[in-house]
Order: structure tokens, then sequence, then C-alpha cells
């Protein structure tokens, strides 16, 4: 049985989503699809999720909720509104989670700074370091409190995970420069053991990725920064440049010891990816068996 809590971190190609469990509790953080989450429930007979939180509305995301919503049992998703998304897959997110409603998962449609270390996730506090009110009330597409038009890449959800009074992990989501900028405003303590790096190890908006990158290793001061990436993008073009080269001179620039890790063989590893039976890995689901690109 277990006792000390257990974070996953999954294989979901392009896209982010991991599963926080221990005896008392299962909180997953991002919902992407296709099935992968699903099956790595599935495998460890989990059949309820007593918290999902989604850190933007992204299909990379958010877009494996329907799914989930219909094959296992909810009690809690936290997620924010996305006025300026106009997709299909947005739409039908909304329509899963109304339906999710009706059978007796409480949707929670404001996830800021507040509503830090109030969601209890066993013996893990779960802090949720941005967005600050001021910022959310916004909106994406309106403006944040320096005027400048947000995005709901701007508006990502970051959260940290707490064990034994130490914050473990950081998951930034898509933050872009402006959304580091709002971040550090108003926390002055962001630094974590590990850090998925936001967007993938894609570009921060419009600012220079080395110093973007260089800036958010040096506060948050990781042991071990992972990108979550999908080696054959499915989501829009350029991922299969994930990470790219100004960020990753900006990591190595920062921090010179810290391990880095891919959730899947990025092709600046490896043009062609190599023969393998990948018995070096876990039997969890991983989206890169399917194409032979697992790291």
């Amino acid at each position: 049985m277990m006792h000390l809590p257990e974070l996953i971190i999954l294989d979901v190609g392009h896209g982010n989503s991991a599963i926080l469990q221990d005896i008392n509790a299962v909180t997953v953080i991002d919902c992407p699809p296709p099935s992968t989450l699903v099956d790595t429930l599935e495998r460890l007979g989990i059949d309820t999720i007593d918290h999902i939180l989604i850190s933007h509305s992204d299909l990379d995301h958010a877009g494996g909720l329907p799914t989930l919503l219909d094959e296992i049992t909810v009690r809690n998703v936290y997620i924010n509104p996305d006025a300026n998304n106009n997709s299909q897959s947005w739409v039908d997110i909304r329509i899963a989670l109304e339906l999710a409603e009706d059978r007796g998962t409480k949707v929670h449609t404001s996830l800021t700074s507040t509503s830090s270390k109030r969601i209890k996730s066993g013996q893990v506090e779960i802090e949720i370091l941005a967005p600050s009110v001021g910022v959310a009330l916004g909106g994406a597409g309106g403006p944040d409190l320096s005027r400048r038009k947000q995005s709901s890449n701007t508006m990502s959800v970051v959260i940290g995970l707490i064990h034994n009074s130490s914050r473990v992990i950081l998951f930034p989501g898509d933050m872009s420069e402006h959304g580091l900028d709002n971040l550090v405003k108003k926390q002055q303590n962001i630094e974590a053991q590990i850090l998925v790096f936001p967007h993938h190890g894609g570009g921060p908006g419009n600012k220079n990725g080395y110093e973007f990158a260089q800036k958010l290793c040096k506060l948050v001061n990781p042991d071990l920064v992972v990108f979550s990436l999908g080696r054959n993008h499915l989501f829009g073009p350029n991922h299969e440049e994930n990470p790219r080269d100004d960020i990753m001179r900006g990591v190595v620039s920062a921090l010179p010891s810290a391990h880095i890790m891919c959730t899947q063989l990025s092709g600046k590893c490896a043009a062609k990816e190599p023969i393998s039976d990948f018995s070096h890995l876990t039997n969890l689901p991983a989206r890169g068996f399917r194409s032979s690109s697992c790291c």
C-alpha cells in the first residue's frame, strides 16, 4: 500500500500531464488528449480523482477532459474561464464539464493565488502562485495590470507542490514573459527542486528565449529541468523544434550543474529515433512507445 506521495510526469507527447497520489488523495494536473492519462490511471487502479487542476484552456493541456470525465469519477475540477478561446474543443470541454457537474462533479471556475493551500491532496500542499486576482480579473484577451494584452499562456496557472515544508516541483503551464513578470511581482520566492519548463521549451512571447530561460532558471534554481514535449507534434507547426536552442542555452547558462530530462526524445538530441526495446523505462503507458520516440 502506498504511504509516501508519488508524482508521475506522463509522456503525453506535446502537452502536459502529471498524477499526484498517496494513500489519501489523487490529483491530476492538466489533461491533454489522447488516452495516455486515462490508460495510466487504469493501469494504476485509480477509479476516482479527488482534484483536477487545469493550467489553461489550450487543447494540449485541457483537451482530454471530456474523455476523462466520461470514464473516471472526478470529485473536483479547477479551471479558469477563457473568453478569448473560440475553438470547438473549448466548447466541447465546457459541455463535458456541465454534464459532469450534473453527475456530481464540483466545477470551480476560479483558480488564482487566493486558492493557494486550500486544495488538499493528502500529504502534499498545493500552491497556486499565479495568476493573482488582479491579473485574473483582466481575463484572456483583456489587459494585465501593466496594460499589456493577456493571453491564455500569459494567464497560465502556476502550481507548486510542497512536501515536508519544501517546494518539490513547479508547474508553470505555458507561462510567457509577461506571466513571469506578473508572477515575480507577487511571489518573492519561487524556488523548487524540479521545474517543468513552460511552453514545452518553445518561445516565451516577444522576449528573447535565452534571457527568459536564464531568468526563470535563476529564480527557480532547480536541480532538475523537465521538458514535456512530443517529438512528432500534433498541435501546430514547429513543435518538433522544442526545446529551442536559445532556451537551452539559457537553461545551461543559469544551471550548469542541473539535470535536464525530456518526456520524449527531442529531435535536437537525435535526428533519427534509435532502435530500442525501452527496457530502461517503467511499464506505464507512454505516448512515445507508439512512434519509438521515448527518451
